[in-house]
């Protein structure tokens, strides 16, 4: 007989195959009603045997449509089902039609001989062979599940050797990759962790059975521990919820060693195991904290150039106003005799005009644009000099001690630069000793090299001569460290100090091409370190200048340049009242006019250096190649680039800083003219 057989399990439909091919029968299979059903229509069928739960058409559909059908309703048709939840399964069966309802499972013998039955009634098959051996269908159905076995060992082995080739390839990333891998299932047991993880922390899989093992050898300060252990199960929480990795966190871990590095840790996970991935940056943090901090340097250099402009151009304008209040208040003291009533009243004008006078040196100084006549000079010696006046200006209730160096060699620098230096640091240390205390100056050869000055930020490689000093006061934190150089900022209160002593000694330094340490503690006190730099050339000559008296005329010629009406006015009156003949000009232009048109011979050009039109400078040339013998002298309330080279007065040059006074113009003017 033709026989289908509707069923979607492959075993079943095996099965029933095996049983009644041994009878003779050919056997078509489906797996659903809707197969079925295009068979139905292609093919004589003498017996259908159904399941009942099929997609697409199950069995009962499929039995409805056969008896329903006029061409194919005398087919017999076989409920055979594992699906039985009572006797109304079977009543159903029988109502639309189905020939006989048979449970599984269903002894070979029993389900053959219910074959013959059915189709015996229909009158399908009268000659049907005997039911087929138990023994038989068994050794068929056996011989058909051993082979399927055999295909599913075999296919267990590919799948075996595929995943070794995987976890061969996952060892070769994870052995060679540049971070560290730890694996971890959804207890926070750490299933795998990889050599190089080993070799950066120390630790092996036996030290970190589990995430809570990691954190107290990790972190074995009990608050980072706790932050790294709550920021961590949150990002967990949030990945395994969303499958999705976690934010990168940083943490330093501590290795076995007892060495801290700064470890970025990422974590991926499938549902069941976390990937947990540890990327070793410390040199990149390394990297980031010396590039702010370089960054924080050039910010606070450009702070300080910034500030040193605005202060060079304040100091100029406001020297030029001083020259004329002190020129004219000491023109009018030589019309007065002590004790007339406007005698006192002037003098006070003059020490109150200095002493703004020296403010706006400190501010030159601080913006290195103060003009300076270095000199080859014994530190040692310079400062042992001052160590009287030294020990008067901090008092008697500090001590003093003087520590000289041996072997300094000689610096060159201007020597009042150095005054200058000691009288604001000792003031400085001074104020910030309370009572009873000390102060040390201490000088020492110094050579820096370049592994040294690598790993020392501001240091720069070569021998130096240092001068230190230092107190027992009470120190500075690391704020007021960033802005003691800054001009005009103060620690102490109204009226005690101008905040322009260090930043005088920043500027000073600066000019010299040296460089500034400081080291200090609050409540221990603070060190002062100036480096400069040793001069390798030969000596030059003494660098102290002896007070002179006001020197006269010896009827000289001055040709007067100065494009402030008021200075100019008034540098004429000083000279003429010291014998000179003078020849006022208020710009170049005319002074070219005058020297051209003057008879007679002109001794000394006087000329500001910053004017309209062309410079001091190239003025000065214009009128020697009139007069060749001229003599020169520059004056200004700021040293321009065009007279001195790096705010360095070239050999020869004759330079009158603003403000200045009666005797400064007349000393200036008669060293410009005895100049050779």
């Amino acid at each position: 007989m033709k026989i289908l057989i509707v069923d979607d399990h492959e075993e079943n439909l095996y099965l029933l195959e095996s049983m009644l091919k041994a009878g003779g029968h050919r056997i078509l299979p489906a797996e659903n009603g809707e197969e079925a059903w295009k068979i139905l229509e292609s093919e004589e069928i003498d017996l259908i045997i159904s399941d009942i739960l099929m997609p697409v058409m199950d069995g009962f559909q499929l039995c409805r449509k056969v008896k329903t059908d006029q061409r194919l309703r005398t087919i017999p048709f076989i409920i055979y089902t594992a699906t039985y939840t009572g006797a109304q399964d079977q009543a159903f069966a029988m109502t639309i039609g189905a020939d006989r309802f048979i449970e599984k499972p269903c002894e070979p013998e029993v389900f053959i001989a219910a074959v013959h039955e059915v189709t015996a009634s229909a009158g399908r098959s009268p000659d049907i062979p005997a039911p087929v051996k138990e023994e038989e269908a068994l050794r068929l159905y056996s011989e058909r599940l051993v082979r399927k076995l055999e295909k599913k060992m075999l296919e267990a082995e590919q799948e075996i050797q595929a995943r070794k080739e995987s976890e061969s390839r996952f060892r070769l990333f994870t052995e060679t990759a540049p971070v560290g891998v730890i694996i971890a299932n959804q207890d926070q047991k750490a299933v795998y962790i990889s050599q190089k993880c080993i070799d950066l922390f120390g630790y092996t899989l036996d030290d970190i059975p589990d995430i809570e093992a990691w954190l107290a050898l990790a972190y074995p300060d009990e608050a980072l521990r706790n932050r790294v252990r709550r920021e961590w199960q949150a990002e967990v929480d949030r990945a395994r919820a969303t499958l999705s990795e976690i934010r990168p966190l940083e943490y330093p871990v501590t290795c076995k060693n007892g060495r801290v590095r700064e470890i970025e840790f990422r974590m991926s996970t499938n549902g069941d195991l976390d990937f947990i991935v540890l990327t070793d940056i410390t040199q990149r943090k390394q990297a980031e904290a010396e590039w702010k901090k370089l960054q924080d340097q050039l910010t606070q250099a450009q702070k300080m150039e910034s500030v040193g402009r605005l202060a060079g151009g304040v100091a100029h304008d406001y020297n030029n106003m001083l020259s004329v209040i002190i020129g004219y208040a000491e023109l009018a003291l030589d019309k007065l005799k002590p004790g007339e009533p406007l005698h006192d009243d002037l003098t006070e004008i003059l020490t109150a005009a200095r002493r703004s006078a020296d403010i706006t040196r400190q501010l030159l100084a601080f913006a290195r644009q103060q003009t300076v006549a270095p000199k080859i000079i014994d530190l040692n010696q310079t400062i042992q000099y001052m160590l009287k006046m030294m020990k008067r200006l901090i008092g008697e209730n500090i001590k003093l001690t003087w520590l000289p160096g041996t072997d300094l060699g000689k610096i060159k620098i201007d020597p009042s630069q150095i005054d200058q230096i000691l009288a604001n640091l000792c003031v400085n240390a001074r104020d910030a000793v309370s009572g009873v205390g000390k102060i040390t100056i201490e000088t020492r050869a110094v050579r820096f090299d370049k592994a040294y000055c690598d790993s020392h930020a501001g240091f720069v490689p070569g021998e130096f001569t240092m001068l230190a000093v230092s107190d027992d006061g009470s120190g500075m934190d690391k704020e007021i460290q960033d802005r003691i150089f800054e001009p005009f900022f103060t620690t102490k209160g109204i009226g005690e100090g101008t905040g322009l002593g260090l930043s005088t000694v920043y500027g000073i330094v600066k000019q010299n091409n040296g460089f500034i340490n400081v080291y200090s503690e609050p409540g221990k006190g603070t060190s002062f370190r100036i480096y400069l730099a040793r001069h390798s050339g030969p000596e030059g000559e003494s660098c102290r200048e002896e007070m002179r008296e006001t020197p006269l005329s010896c009827g000289e010629t001055i040709l007067l340049v100065e494009d402030e009406a008021a200075i100019l006015k008034m540098a004429e009156r000083i000279l003429k009242d010291l014998g000179y003949t003078v020849l006022s000009a208020i710009s170049p232009l005319k002074a070219l006019d005058l020297a051209k048109a003057y008879g007679d011979k002109i001794h000394l050009l006087i000329t500001d250096m910053v004017l309209p039109e062309m410079n001091g400078k190239d003025l000065a040339r214009q009128v020697q190649s009139i007069y060749p013998a001229i003599k020169i002298l520059f004056m200004s309330g700021y040293t321009a680039n065009a007279i001195a080279h790096h705010h360095v007065l070239e050999p020869g040059l004759c330079f009158l800083q603003k403000p200045f006074s009666v005797k400064d113009m007349a000393v200036k003017a008669r060293e410009a003219l005895e100049n050779t």
